[in-house]
């Protein structure tokens, strides 16, 4: 198997370089949106400012103070319109059936059957991509090749980003000879923090470590993602990309959450709750399905610092947006501290079909008929017409976030 895992570097920052003629190498650009205020978040930065030891993710009073910085609002539909292009000259090399779209920066190419179709290297098609990105888009992109997903993915992430060609390639050998002994650990594709502080626990710190511990010692920590760790820690992957574009994970969860555009005090935060529980409500019966969980975490400012996160679980499965709003409220108003608040999170679990609810003597099932029919006919639409199509009055009020989120792709600008 031959896999291709191709990212674009600094993708958003690329973009707006891209849109206004500058070398992303050279200019210190940030992708944030200022009018938000100091607190908010920078999705993205140039290749240049990131050698300053300046990453994404950080806040704008973050930056450093010395630079002349370049400030960029998020677009998010042209960022996506660039996607598009760049998957079209994917489609170039493979059909659609052998890419898997990762992230809106990042994708998996398998190449396998195509080698002797154009009977070069897998380095040098890479390189006609990568090329071909560039002179489309002018933005540069990094590839990783392995003989699996796994292994291109780490062949990407911790060799091709820092290839002076921008791509790299593992094979199970390749992998152990470079990479076994890497550290930290949670560098490889797959271990997070919280993954590499347990294994430390068991006296793992590197690859060479977790290939060297016993399976069986593994599965118990961690179950079945024991023995994947395992496999990965010898570069075995058993999903190949194809499986992998096709696996549609079933959800026992969802919910929405966002950072507050200015600090909120414990009674203008309810306006924005019940707007949130209002739409989870929405999406659950215009799913068909229930749920029995809810949580609640809210974050404060910078200066308080601290948070919560609760959660509730009801008696019987319910789409009711009463009882669930009335469970959230509860959450809320027994955790929730005299503090300025600036994030906000919902969720709902233990999610079943509709036909599973069951009420109880004390509901008013008329009026939960009614109310469940309203959310039904507000959801149809909001799919047909749009998330501000219809809202409640209180969104209208200063503190209401609703219509300005619908207006906004993954919580940013859109234009």
């Amino acid at each position: 198997m031959v896999v291709f895992c191709i990212d674009l570097k600094s993708f958003y920052a690329s973009v707006e370089c891209s849109l206004r003629g500058l070398d992303p190498f050279l200019v210190d650009l940030v992708v944030a949106d200022k009018e938000r205020g100091s607190g908010s978040i920078v999705l993205a930065v140039t290749p240049h400012l990131k050698k300053m030891g300046v990453q994404s993710r950080c806040r704008i009073f973050d930056l450093p103070k010395n630079v002349d910085i370049i400030y960029a609002k998020p677009r998010m539909k042209r960022y996506i319109e660039f996607s598009c292009l760049i998957y079209d000259i994917y489609l170039k090399y493979v059909s659609e059936e052998d890419v898997h779209v990762y992230s809106v920066d990042e994708a998996f190419l398998d190449l396998t059957t195509y080698l002797k179709y154009y009977q070069v290297s897998a380095e040098e098609i890479a390189g006609r991509i990568i090329k071909d990105i560039f002179l489309k888009t002018k933005i540069t992109a990094s590839c990783g090749i392995g003989d699996n997903m796994f292994l291109a993915k780490v062949a990407l992430d911790c060799l091709a980003k820092k290839s002076p060609t921008n791509i790299a390639y593992l094979n199970p050998e390749l992998f152990k000879e470079k990479l076994w002994d890497l550290r930290p650990i949670s560098e490889i594709w797959g271990i997070g923090f919280r993954t590499e502080k347990r294994l430390a626990k068991m006296g793992i710190y590197c690859l060479r470590d977790l290939a060297n511990h016993p399976v069986e010692k593994l599965e118990k920590q961690f179950g079945i993602v024991g023995s994947e760790l395992h496999d990965h820690a010898m570069g075995i992957e058993r999903t190949t990309v194809a499986e992998a574009r096709n696996y549609l994970p079933e959800s026992t969860s969802f919910g929405h959450g966002q950072s507050l555009y200015e600090d909120y005090n414990q009674e203008e935060l309810k306006i924005v709750l019940t707007e949130m529980v209002d739409e989870l409500v929405t999406e659950l019966i215009t799913k068909k399905r229930c749920c029995q969980l809810i949580g609640l975490g809210i974050g404060y400012s910078k200066a308080a610092g601290g948070g919560f996160f609760r959660q509730l679980t009801f008696d019987c499965k319910t789409n009711s947006r009463k009882k669930i709003l009335d469970g959230f409220l509860s959450l809320y108003e027994n955790n929730v501290a005299d503090q300025p608040i600036r994030s906000v999170a919902v969720r709902v679990g233990r999610l079943s079909n509709e036909d599973f609810t069951q009420g109880d003597i004390f509901t008013d099932a008329e009026g939960s008929k009614k109310e469940h029919d309203l959310f039904q006919a507000i959801g149809e639409i909001k799919n047909r017409y749009g998330k501000d199509a219809v809202t409640m009055a209180a969104s209208k009020s200063q503190k209401g976030t609703l219509i300005k989120r619908s207006k906004l792709i993954g919580g940013h600008n859109a234009e």
